[in-house]
């Protein structure tokens, strides 16, 4: 019989303060994580599944009895202490929980002599009950969502063929040229190594040799070049250098691409498009790996990402007008899913970090003398040093008036 099941009700508080407690019915709440995401001319949004949501126990409950009153109030001060208290819930076993809202009344004639009490419980966990606390996306999670876009961009053009040898001369013209801009500009950032460029170098002319091969069989051309996107994205450096490249390379091919598509179509926009969404993916898997030390430098790389990927999407819209076609449903929903998450991931690790401060000098002083100064030693100086950019006479002295940026 169920009735055999059912236990007491029970609260123990932070301190240790016991209570059994009447009740007539029992409650509680949850659902998903759901956030659905919208697209132009589709019936049918992006739902994710982002986890549960944390459970609820709304509880109506009382003390009855000749003195209720002074037991009611020994209550309602144990629910106001810090912290999570442990409820033994007469159907769903015992639970450490936050009481979040609590109401208590009391009547003096149908009902006198009992308080009731209408309580919100919280689930919570030990292990993340302290606060500040973040729950942050799995960086695997986010590589799975990278690889999963890849590979649907890569499906979508699977049997896709370029016979025209005309839009096959304009499709090698306009890959060499990508090729040409993409290594041109990471050739320039001081932040790649040259082991990184080393391997663009190998990759590219990689590409170059079988292009006659690739721009015959779009599938394995965007499989060439999605690789090359998503090699600067896994090396360790500095997470901001790593996304202005990729706007940067965005820039280099946008206006080029919207122009090759009104001159040879809808095949070549589709390809296009592929490598946009290609550098949205490779930019949001590059914030998994490199150096982001404060909250403002993360708040930076979020208006990067978010600002490349809704130029991504503007650009897109445009190649669509001009090849008059429309871009495959999946792979924007998986490319956004992947800028999603990766930003999600952003701001869970932003909570962690310190903030930025920011000092005006009032007077010349050393490196060494500031170092001390801001942190008490000489451990940080260096990166004191670098995170300033100190050069040339400012290693040596710094002068009055210089906003000089710490972050403890």
């Amino acid at each position: 019989m169920y009735t055999e099941r059912l236990r007491e009700l029970k609260y123990t508080s932070p301190s240790g303060k016991k209570f059994t407690l009447l009740f007539d019915e029992l409650s509680r709440t949850g659902g998903k994580k759901a956030p659905v995401s919208e697209f132009p001319g589709q019936n049918q949004g992006a739902v994710q599944d982002l986890g549960e949501l944390t459970g609820t126990f709304p509880i109506t409950c009382y003390i009855a009895g000749l003195d209720y009153d002074t037991e009611a109030d020994r209550f309602w001060n144990a629910l106001a202490e810090s912290g999570a208290g442990k409820l033994d819930h007469p159907r769903w076993g015992t639970i450490n929980v936050l009481p979040s809202t609590r109401e208590q009344s009391e009547q003096f004639v149908d009902g006198a002599g009992r308080a009731v009490f209408t309580i919100t419980f919280i689930r919570t966990d030990d292990t993340v009950f302290d606060y500040p606390k973040s729950s942050i996306v799995a960086d695997d999670q986010i590589t799975a969502d990278a690889d999963a876009a890849a590979d649907g961009i890569t499906s979508a053009l699977e049997g896709e063929t370029i016979t025209d040898v005309r839009e096959k001369a304009g499709l090698k013209e306009n890959v060499l040229s990508t090729l040409a801009t993409v290594t041109g500009i990471i050739g320039t950032v001081t932040a790649f190594s040259d082991d990184l460029r080393e391997t663009v170098d190998g990759t590219v002319n990689e590409i170059t040799r079988e292009i006659d091969t690739l721009i015959a069989s779009p599938a394995l051309l965007m499989e060439s070049l999605l690789k090359l996107y998503r090699i600067p994205a896994r090396i360790v450096t500095d997470v901001t250098e790593k996304v202005k490249a990729y706007k940067t390379i965005y820039t280099g091919l946008a206006t080029g691409f919207v122009e090759t598509t009104k001159e040879y179509g809808e095949m070549f926009g589709i390809i296009a498009s592929a490598q946009l969404q290609g550098i949205a993916i490779a930019s949001a898997e590059s914030t998994l790996t490199g150096r982001i030390p404060t909250r403002t430098q993360a708040g930076e790389v979020v208006d990067g990402l978010t600002g490349l990927y809704s130029d991504v999407v503007a650009t897109i819209e445009e190649i669509e007008t001009a090849g008059d076609f429309t871009v495959d449903y999946e792979t924007t929903r998986l490319t956004l899913q992947t800028v999603f998450r990766s930003v999600g991931n952003l701001i869970d690790r932003a909570l962690s970090l310190p903030t930025e401060r920011i000092l005006t000098l009032d007077r010349n002083i050393t490196p060494i003398q500031l170092a001390w100064e801001l942190y008490g030693d000489l451990e940080r100086l260096d990166e004191l040093i670098e995170y300033n950019n100190l050069q040339g006479e400012n290693i040596l002295l710094i002068p009055r008036e210089t906003e000089v940026r710490w972050y403890a």
